[in-house]
């Protein structure tokens, strides 16, 4: 007597029973963002074939794995995408923040601070022995002062700040390549037990902490044979199983950090990705970049006006002095030492005459031409570069352009790669996000399995009943 059959529905009932297990583990996430659905798959057991060979029976059915449905090409390219969005994304807020630095959107920015200057220097022209005028003069001037002052403070404020924010990035890629480390652990140890044991619920975290990851830095990934991810930045593992290469942050010579390799401290150079890479550019490049030119239009302006203004007279007949000092000890004049000379706060020292007649505004009318004169191609007394083949408005206007299309364009990038991001989301969504109507349905379809085949266990138990315990007791 053969009990095959009980066997065989028995197969069918646990491999029901699982797949309703894990229908039910699905909807229990269904609101995990992190969840990837699964699958308990089915495949018939091995045949058995009877003693004269004539034919095979199959034995049922069995659970192959509990599988995750999800497309590792997706994956890969969702974080290849991710370390582009990163960076321009970073950078697009950064430029922001230097456009309201400058301020030129409103009417209250540099360009109406130089305008005002340089109406100053034509109203002291037209009377040049006027105290009042001399003292509008002056106001202007220190106005101007202030107003670069205050960009530069603002700007070594956004590089202080950007500065943090990279160290707290550091902090937060180490402590990602930490937990993949203890992850890479735990699926090791739950996969070792049994082939057919798979850790998805320690992979999905793992997955969520490499999608993180790729936007801070660029890395590639691949799995082993045992389950643990390896990780890799610039063709150097940073996570192979349970070792990893941590971020080591060192300070330059401006007191900014720097990142380098733990194992070797060679610096790291990200290449232009990941967020980490868009603060560190923006913070050595693009805030330099704006600071050198704001300090060259300065610096330009004071040499230029130094120059005229010495070669005049002020009111008491006695030649002109700097109009424009530095407050720093070197006397290189730039955008966050510059001032108006303490010594005219005086007006009458304020040389406006070339002849050193009270009427004569000839000095005042040839800085005032400074303003529409394109300069040449010089350098300071220190061998620093001046504005060159431009007017100072010309200059400016193409600096604030400069800002804005740079700005615009990291925008634009961000923008494009975050809608690119979101198709290749949505498409990871519809292979792996969970359905509430197709697991009912999927729930439905095992229920209805197991209950036949616990009716055919009852039926196959009915018969073997009537067998063992019926038949051949007529006539007793």
């Amino acid at each position: 007597m053969s009990f095959e059959g009980l066997y065989i529905s028995a197969s069918g009932i646990y491999a029901n029973k699982k797949s309703l297990d894990t229908v039910s583990h699905n909807i229990s996430n269904a609101n995990n963002p992190d969840y990837v659905r699964q699958r308990a798959i089915h495949a018939s057991s091995l045949y058995t074939q009877n003693t004269d060979g004539r034919y095979k029976m199959g034995t049922g059915v069995d659970v192959q794995e509990i599988r995750q449905l999800r497309d590792e090409f997706l994956d890969i390219k969702y974080r290849e995408e991710s370390e582009t969005f990163g960076y321009w994304k970073a950078s697009g807020e950064i430029l922001g923040e230097i456009e309201m630095i400058f301020n030129e959107v409103t009417n209250s920015g540099l360009q109406k601070v130089m305008d005002d200057f340089w109406n100053a220097w034509s109203e002291a022209y037209k009377e040049p022995d006027s105290l009042t005028i001399r003292g509008l003069l002056h106001e202007n001037a220190v106005a101007f002062t202030e107003t670069v002052n205050h960009m530069s403070t603002q700007l070594d404020n956004l590089q202080f700040n950007l500065n943090k924010d990279i160290l707290n990035k550091v902090e937060e890629v180490n402590t990602i390549l930490k937990n993949i480390s203890g992850l890479n652990k735990n699926i090791k140890m739950a996969e070792g037990y049994g082939k057919n044991i798979v850790a998805n619920d320690f992979r999905d975290k793992r997955n969520a902490m490499l999608d993180r990851l790729s936007t801070l830095i660029p890395i590639k990934t691949y799995e082993k044979s045992t389950g643990e991810a390896v990780v890799s930045l610039n063709g150097r593992d940073i996570v192979n199983g349970e070792d990893i290469n941590l971020i080591k942050v060192e300070q330059n010579k401006k007191g900014f950090g720097t990142i380098h390799w733990s194992d070797t401290g060679e610096p790291i150079d990200l290449k232009g990705k990941g967020e980490l890479g868009g603060f560190i550019d923006c913070r050595d490049k693009e805030v330099e970049n704006y600071r050198n030119k704001l300090d060259t239009l300065v610096r330009t302006i004071a040499e230029k006006i130094n120059g005229i203004h010495m070669g005049g007279k002020d009111l008491q007949g006695k030649d002109g002095l700097a109009f424009f000092v530095s407050s720093g000890t070197n006397g290189d004049i730039n955008a966050s030492n510059i001032r108006v000379n303490p010594e005219l706060s005086n007006f009458n020292k304020i040389a406006l005459s070339k002849s050193g007649d009270l009427g004569d505004g000839e000095i005042a009318k040839k800085i005032l031409a400074l303003r529409k004169e394109v300069n040449k191609k010089e350098k300071d007394a220190n061998g620093k570069p001046l504005v060159y083949n431009m007017t100072f408005d010309d200059y400016y206007r193409d600096l604030v352009s400069s800002l804005g299309v740079d700005g615009n364009m990291a925008k634009s990038i961000a923008l494009n790669q975050e809608v690119l991001l979101k198709q290749i989301d949505d498409r990871k969504g519809a292979i792996s996000n969970v359905s509430l109507d197709e697991e009912m349905a999927s729930m439905l379809q095992f229920q209805h399995s197991y209950v036949a085949n616990s009716r055919v266990m009852n039926a196959i138990d009915e018969m073997i009943d009537n067998i063992v315990n019926r038949m051949g007791i007529v006539g007793r």
